[in-house]
């Protein structure tokens, strides 16, 4: 009996030994902010197998603030999903670039008390943003100013800190307005809080989530790169095709129990995504545009100081094919 387990062994090694080895993947290392709706598809491309399907053996970190950024350019990660901080990075003149954008339209609404009936009704009351000189913070002002109620003047804006933060300091009446984006405007809704503005309305050239990469990477490693884009563009896709799989990934993904709310959940984020907008040139200087006013910079950025979007042409030329 020994010998013949000793024999099956010998040859099972000798088949191995045989047989043409297996692609080595290569591990990359993603790192993301938030555990969000506008990172859903990188899940999807992940559990469907398309980025092993590129050679791509993918490690996703949750790395909050601008720590995700250092990690990025110092080479502790390869890629990094906060599309915001990404181009701020760029306006500022570090080596990254946007090389993909998941939602080129804001994913914000304004969202206020339920005897708030609309923004012109915010004058003299107190507004939470996340941080002064934000993204939050300058949405909400094109907002106000919109609708002649001056930031500051009219209505005091005041810094509460992360969208959880927000939404209980709207529940205990600290604040009666914030923007918040999917699912928690949602929740608030149910709840009979008012939706008093959509920011996409306001402003169209604001990305969220996306793929940056540094320089170095870029110009070292385009295969690499190609293979990250298109494998995540596939996920977005089978995302967007396939509803009731993603709204059962959004209730595991997001904790979300509530059947009904995750297919709520979907269908905003699906009608809010913009396609391939961000291509178009105008889009882009509208965001560098907006971001530039937010960091105080007054120099001239080009697009292709911030973004390069040449892989994902690539990677569509090839899902199309």
């Amino acid at each position: 009996m020994k010998k013949t387990i000793v024999g099956i062994t010998t040859l099972f090694f000798l088949i191995l030994a045989s047989s043409p080895a297996l692609p080595q993947l290569k591990k990359i290392r993603f790192s993301t902010t938030s555990i969000a709706v506008t990172e859903l598809q990188f899940r999807i491309a992940h559990l469907k197998g398309f980025y092993r399907e590129e050679g791509l053996d993918l490690e996703t970190l949750l790395i909050r603030g601008s720590v995700g950024m250092q990690a990025l350019i110092g080479g502790s990660v390869d890629y990094a999903s906060a599309a915001g901080s990404i181009i701020a990075a760029a306006v500022r003149g570090a080596p990254v670039r946007l090389v993909l954008i998941v939602n080129s339209k804001p994913q914000f609404d304004l969202i206020a008390h339920p005897e708030i009936k609309s923004v012109q009704q915010l004058k003299g009351k107190v507004i939470g943003i996340s941080s002064r000189g934000g993204a939050v913070d300058l949405l909400t002002q094109l907002i106000l100013t919109h609708h002649g109620v001056t930031p500051n003047k009219d209505a005091t804006l005041i810094v509460i800190g992360t969208p959880e933060e927000l939404a209980t300091a709207l529940r205990t009446g600290r604040i009666v307005a914030c923007l918040l984006s999917p699912p928690r405007q949602l929740i608030l809704y149910r709840e009979g809080f008012n939706k008093l503005a959509y920011s996409g309305d306001y402003l169209a050239s604001y990305p969220s989530g996306g793929i940056g990469a540094t320089e170095e990477k870029i110009r070292t490693n385009p295969s690499e790169v190609l293979g990250f884009v298109r494998a995540s563009l596939k996920g977005l896709q089978y995302y967007t095709q396939n509803r009731a799989e993603s709204v059962d990934n959004i209730s595991k993904y997001l904790g979300i129990k509530d059947p009904s709310l995750a297919g709520e959940v979907y269908d905003l984020h699906v009608s809010r995504l913009g396609g391939l907008s961000y291509l178009d040139e105008a889009w882009m200087r509208g965001a560098i545009d907006f971001t530039k006013k937010s960091l105080g910079v007054t120099k001239q950025v080009s697009p292709n100081q911030v973004f390069d979007f040449s892989f994902v042409e690539k990677a569509m030329a090839r899902i199309k094919n």
